[in-house]
């Protein structure tokens, strides 16, 4: 992923949506202005393939108004129930006050398009007191590059940074911080075995971590010929001896990685990339793992199928029913599945491909597809219907379920349609818009503490929000405000307007402006 001229890619994030689209946010550094002119917002770019990218508007630019007016780093992202969460270094530059201060700032989004900021930093310097921290020194004030990931042990979050530490203020080293709700920080420890005496770097630099086969990997941007180094370890945030120090990357790779920088791990199904900053792009490896723990990378598979769908929610056995398959590259490519059954319980059990009589294999001559299929049910075609999903054997794409039902058939009018206008347009102006079902609703799972509640605006609205109880009497207002366009979270603690506690039950969130009224369910639980 090139950006045009005059812009270079740093530190950047890689995520894939729904709708099979690899999105990447990149620092945008223009090598022709001057240091205080540019990476003022964060790069986007679009690609089916990993080959081919599309640039788009950018996003996340600095507020002048606000404390990341100087400059805008390191995005990393996470995905909550349909929210986008990306957290972000800010720079803050106030003459007398701030000088090139560094902190750590919260947006989220539904679309990947269009962001809503925090507006205070949710983690900086001033919470970890092992580190150097004056905001009036540049050089003191350096508190970036965050990586998020789930905790291993569930329920919460660990952010991995980097920053100087006070025992040794010239050199770097990585921090871990833990949080329940992403907006909320603490320290949790530096991670000593990023200090040069163990890493043999002084320079630490975009630490990500991520796990494979039961052993935890920790790539970082070091100093030296080399810079990506890494090492293993039995534990994300253990000591010094929880990890082995396994060198530069270049070595395990044996190959020249002296542009290379800022790596991350990017997973799709069951492949694995390694991505990293290099010179002044983008750069992705389809990682091949050893049994050693060691791995070797090459260059992405050409082909990508980003979508399958039926053209039917459900079929009886003896029906022939289309399969829609959309791929980039495919000319002359041949694309492998898998078929399962799913359950009620929403587990899953391979079915044998001859049994459903589906094909191992199709060949792909044109970038759409259309498979027929004399639909079989499992495992008794006379007796059982059956929900069955098609995966792509890499498991990069899958389809709906799709009900196949004995005769004569019952349309049990169980599984939802993605055909039609339920799809997102492909067409690239529709990237531009928000998608359909932008409203309100509760989020099932949020990292946000207390009952979550997403407002999805396509324009900036005045919105009031307010609690009932089942009586429809109302117990407090939960906003009454501008909303800007986008994703908000708004969050209910479980207490009324007095500060009271309410009792476990069912209440109901009312959401009105000039052009909306709409109710919601909220189950508040001990």
């Amino acid at each position: 992923m090139v950006p045009p001229y005059p812009y270079r890619a740093k530190d950047f994030a890689v995520v894939k949506s729904a709708d099979g689209w690899f999105h990447c946010f990149y620092i945008r550094n223009d090598f022709t202005a001057p240091y205080d002119s540019t990476e003022r917002d964060l790069g986007h770019a679009i690609s089916r393939d990993l080959y081919n990218w599309i640039q788009q508007p950018t996003v996340i630019p600095a507020r002048v108004d606000n404390w990341d007016n100087l400059k805008i780093w390191a995005p990393t992202i996470v995905l909550v129930d349909g929210v986008y969460y990306m957290l972000y270094t800010g720079v803050t530059y106030q003459p007398g006050v701030y000088d090139h201060y560094q902190r750590i700032g919260l947006a989220t989004s539904t679309d990947l398009y269009n962001w809503n900021r925090l507006d205070a930093p949710v983690f900086s310097c001033e919470d970890v007191p092992w580190t150097v921290c004056d905001p009036t020194e540049a050089s003191t004030g350096e508190f970036r590059d965050p990586f998020v990931m789930p905790a291993p042990q569930g329920g919460g979050w660990l952010m991995y940074y980097d920053t100087h530490p006070a025992s040794a203020p010239s050199t770097y080293i990585a921090g871990v911080a833990a949080s329940n709700d992403l907006t909320h920080w603490t320290d949790l420890k530096p991670l000593w075995a990023t200090q040069t005496a163990w890493s043999g770097s002084a320079l630490v630099e975009s630490p990500h971590v991520f796990a494979h086969a039961g052993l935890w990997y920790l790539l970082f941007t070091g100093d030296g010929s080399q810079p990506l180094r890494w090492m293993t370890g039995s534990d994300p945030t253990g000591d010094p001896a929880a990890w082995t120090q396994r060198g530069t990357l270049a070595s395990m790779l044996g190959t020249d990685t002296h542009l290379w920088f800022a790596s991350e791990k990017l997973t799709d199904g069951l492949v694995d990339y390694l991505c990293f900053a290099d010179y002044d792009r983008a750069d992705f490896r389809k990682i091949i793992w050893h049994d050693d723990g060691t791995f070797a990378v090459t260059n992405p598979d050409l082909l990508h199928v980003y979508d399958m769908s039926w053209s039917s929610p459900s079929a009886a056995t003896g029906q022939s029913v289309s399969l829609v398959i959309r791929s980039a590259n495919a000319f002359g490519q041949r694309v492998h599945f898998a078929v399962y059954a799913e359950h009620a319980d929403g587990s899953e059990e391979q079915v044998p491909n001859a049994a459903v009589q589906f094909p191992d294999s199709l060949a792909l001559m044109s970038a759409t597809t259309t498979f027929t299929w004399t639909a079989y049910s499992w495992p008794d075609p006379y007796q059982s219907t059956a929900n069955l999903v098609v995966r792509i054997t890499d498991w990069t794409a899958c389809t709906t379920p799709i009900a196949v039902a004995p005769q004569p058939f019952v349309d049990i009018g169980s599984v939802s349609n993605r055909d039609g206008e339920r799809y997102v347009p492909r067409e690239l102006v529709e990237f531009s818009r928000r998608p359909a079902g932008a409203g309100f609703r509760a989020l099932a799972r949020s990292p946000v503490s207390g009952i979550a509640m997403l407002v999805d605006l396509r324009a900036p609205a005045s919105l009031r929000i307010d609690l009932y109880d089942l009586a429809g009497r109302r117990i407090r207002s939960l906003a009454d405000r501008e909303f800007p366009a986008g994703a908000s979270v708004v969050a209910w603690d479980g207490r009324d307007a007095t500060g009271a506690a309410m009792r476990p039950g069912v209440y109901f969130a009312r959401l009105r402006s000039a052009a909306s009224d709409r109710t919601i369910r909220l189950l508040l639980e001990r």
